[in-house]
């Protein structure tokens, strides 16, 4: 009869766990969240000195272990707590984040030697984990014997130290700044939870990004005092915090939620802390809210609101201006084409709307801006501007009905465009959804409607020459009994003289490399006739079977197949009709 197999357990196991984490700090970071896991209150981690590498201690003031825990349960691999005593701590009912089982060797990516000393119930148990007797044993993880000893304590005394030495030469020392980075982006709003970085609180001022701060004179001669930091993403607790007395009350409120001109990308980057112990009578008893009926909290609110929309506008200023530079050239080549009394209102709208839509991706503002250009070239927009031009200072009804005109008229417009070229795009996907459709039949659809690929290709247009050009080409090579297999090209040109070809196959043929053998070779007999300029390739069909890779393709020849160009187009037209539809609501 065969025996019965079970898992070994090589000691190498323990290497890979601790060598898991993204950094030094990160390893650091996971040994703070097991304090908070055992109900500490504070917790302090000790560096050394960066020309010393003697050790890194991490202690803590929570509930501690006892010998029969240190065996049972903290040497158990992949033992979570949250498996042994449930989602919260037994104490404070936190909820747990170690989850896993295996911060416990965050220490061995760091040192050579973990101690651990611990204090519960009476009993102070050390243990020392070293790496390099766990990775040199020829024996199985479980067989290893570690050095363990208890001696009595005091029965109040409980606590964790966790000392490293040894630490590894290979890594950068570890970094006081980035670790209370880290730590006040987990435990920040946390109350009755302190942790300190070489004898520093971790604090507000440790949220990495721009700061912005402000002391405000309340009517009763109390000062409080607000820290605004703008993040480069989305913080976890964006809004107003306030702390009074130490302590976080409720949760962050966005004051800017209502404001159209700040976009939420934005607001969602912008934590504010403000410290205002004279809310401490307002404060309900359970220290869970502010009493919405306070007056100093709308005093102070009143005053936030208006200091942090300058605040954005400050920080974020330099983001603005690269944004613009990015589409500039774009919004030039259109300016250009306009009567010159026209250009200034025109560049005026178009870099209002940028600062509106900034934070978007490129696609979405490009959609946006060529929404607007063809509403340029509607009379109507230019007969509502005139409207506001006759309206002088005298007449401030006639002003303000003028430029609320405008503002509605300009939201309506665009909602207009937008939904025509989303009707447009239905209809050309049952076009493409037709198995019968033919080459010539998707080139008719497309030729005038480059926008479909994308703002920067709406600028390409075709001209008698250029149409000369593909019809010698295509003679050249597809005559008699060829003549059936007359490849359907599309070239155009732009302001710059670039030139774009597109050679559209039917919507139910599968793009080959063979394919793009072919596009290939039309663009180098173009380029013959046209040698100074450069000349982008676009093959549109059904889809790839797979089989071809956008990366692996030559220079400026890029494929597409139908489904993919009307879905983007698709994506960026349904969010600005939401966007410009909730503005007009």
């Amino acid at each position: 009869m065969d025996k019965a197999a079970k898992f070994k357990v090589d000691p190498a196991l323990t290497k890979i766990l601790g060598e898991s984490y993204t950094s030094v700090e990160a390893a650091i970071k996971e040994l703070v969240d097991n304090c908070y896991d055992a109900d500490s209150t504070i917790v302090s981690v000790e560096f050394p000195n960066p020309f010393d590498h003697s050790k890194i201690i991490i202690t803590d003031n929570g509930e501690g272990m006892t010998p029969d825990e240190v065996r049972d349960q903290y040497l158990k691999i992949a033992s979570s707590r949250t498996s042994r005593k449930g989602d919260t701590t037994h104490g404070k009912k936190r909820k747990v984040k170690g989850r896993k089982g295996i911060g416990k060797f965050a220490g061995l990516m760091i040192a050579s030697f973990m101690e651990v000393k611990t204090k519960s119930k009476g009993q102070e148990t050390t243990i020392v984990i070293s790496k390099e007797d766990i990775l040199d044993k020829d024996k199985d993880l479980d067989a290893i014997e570690l050095p363990l000893s208890s001696i009595p304590c005091s029965k109040k005394s409980h606590g964790t130290t966790i000392t490293l030495t040894g630490l590894n030469q290979n890594f950068t020392f570890p970094n006081p700044e980035k670790l209370k980075q880290i730590l006040s982006r987990e435990y920040l709003r946390e109350n009755d939870f302190t942790v300190t970085v070489n004898g520093e609180e971790v604090s507000v001022k440790d949220i990495p990004g721009q700061k912005f701060e402000k002391e405000i004179k309340l009517s009763n001669g109390q000062i409080v005092t607000a820290v605004a930091t703008i993040t480069d993403k989305a913080h976890k607790y964006h809004g107003v915090n306030y702390r009074v007395d130490g302590k976080v009350i409720g949760k962050p409120n966005n004051l800017l939620s209502e404001n159209e001109l700040v976009p939420q990308k934005v607001q969602k980057r912008l934590h504010v802390e403000v410290k205002a112990d004279c809310l401490l009578s307002d404060t309900t008893a359970d220290w869970g809210e502010i009493n919405e009926s306070s007056k100093l909290k709308q005093e102070i609110e009143e005053a936030l609101q208006s200091w942090m929309v300058d605040s954005l506008q400050e920080g974020c200023k330099q983001e603005m201006i690269l944004a613009k530079a990015r589409h500039q050239k774009k919004i030039n080549a259109y300016l250009s084409k306009l009567p010159e009394f026209k250009q200034q209102i025109a560049k005026a709208a178009l870099e209002k709307v940028i600062e509106r839509f900034w934070t978007e991706d490129d696609s979405k503002i490009d959609t946006i801006i060529s929404i607007m250009i063809d509403a340029f070239e509607k009379g109507h927009y230019w007969a509502v501007l005139e409207n506001i031009d006759q309206a002088d200072d005298h007449h401030i009804e006639k002003l303000a009905e003028a430029f609320n005109e405008f503002g509605l008229y300009e939201i309506t417009m665009m909602t207009h465009q937008a939904s025509a070229k989303a009707k447009f795009l239905d209809r050309l996907q049952t076009l493409i959804d037709n198995p019968d459709t033919l080459e010539a039949t998707v080139h008719q659809a497309l030729s005038n409607n480059l926008w479909i690929l994308g703002y920067e290709y709406s600028h390409f247009i075709s001209n008698q020459s250029l149409k000369k050009a593909c019809e010698q080409l295509c003679d050249k090579f597809y005559k008699g009994e060829n003549a059936n297999k007359r490849p359907d090209l599309f070239l155009g040109m732009a302001y710059n003289r670039e030139r774009l070809l597109i050679e559209f196959k039917r919507p139910s043929h599968t793009l080959t490399r063979y394919d793009e053998a072919q596009a290939q070779r039309y663009r180098d007999e173009l380029s013959t006739m046209f040698p100074n300029d450069r000349i982008i390739v676009k093959l549109i069909g059904g889809d790839t079977g797979g089989k071809i890779k956008q990366q692996n393709n030559a220079n400026d020849l890029a494929y597409h197949s139908f489904t993919e160009i009307i879905s983007n187009a698709r994506a960026n037209y349904d969010w600005l009709i939401n966007e410009l539809t909730q503005s007009n609501g």
